[in-house]
């Protein structure tokens, strides 16, 4: 699949979104490390350590998956934010590893972002449902987008930080 890389200037700068590259790995670690503990518990690093091998090893992170595409937003050129989604064998793409760097929060580069990969979905995999799992605290910047909660899972990440699985609408 070719993803298309996008510019927009906001008012506090000009963001790309583009295809990550090895390189971007240690900026996507440090996105993460900015959502911890609120967002993200301590133990999904790992998880997103396993994803990053994959993509930089030009490999499928989850065998069962059909594709995965994964992304990084520049902000005057320093990585602030990634997230892609995988495709399976369904007709579903599932939003994955969608962070933004958290002094960047609530500055619109989120939905910019959401919209980018929703319309890469659309465009590669037209009438695929999309989903995704989020916390309790950020479904609601999805619902606003779109989604609706199909399923609450309390604890499900870690204690404290329950999981909202959402679907697009």
């Amino acid at each position: 699949m070719n993803s298309r890389v996008k510019i927009l200037v906001l008012a506090n700068g000009v963001i790309t979104i583009r295809e990550y590259k090895p390189t971007d790995r240690s900026a996507c670690i440090r996105v993460f490390k900015s959502n911890e503990p609120l967002y993200f518990a301590p133990s999904e690093l790992k998880l997103l350590e396993n994803w990053l091998d994959a993509k930089d090893n030009e490999q499928l992170a989850y065998n069962n998956n059909l594709d995965e595409n994964f992304y990084v937003v520049e902000h005057n050129s320093n990585v602030v934010a990634c997230g892609g989604f995988y495709i399976t064998d369904e007709k579903r793409a599932n939003m994955t590893w969608g962070m933004i760097e958290r002094s960047f929060h609530k500055k619109g580069i989120g939905k910019h972002f959401l919209k980018y990969r929703v319309d890469e979905i659309k465009y590669n995999y037209p009438g695929y449902i999309i989903s995704l799992d989020t916390s309790q605290h950020t479904f609601s910047f999805f619902e606003k987008q779109g989604f609706s909660v199909t399923k609450i899972s309390k604890d499900a990440y870690g204690k404290g930080l329950d999981r909202y699985d959402m679907i697009m609408q």
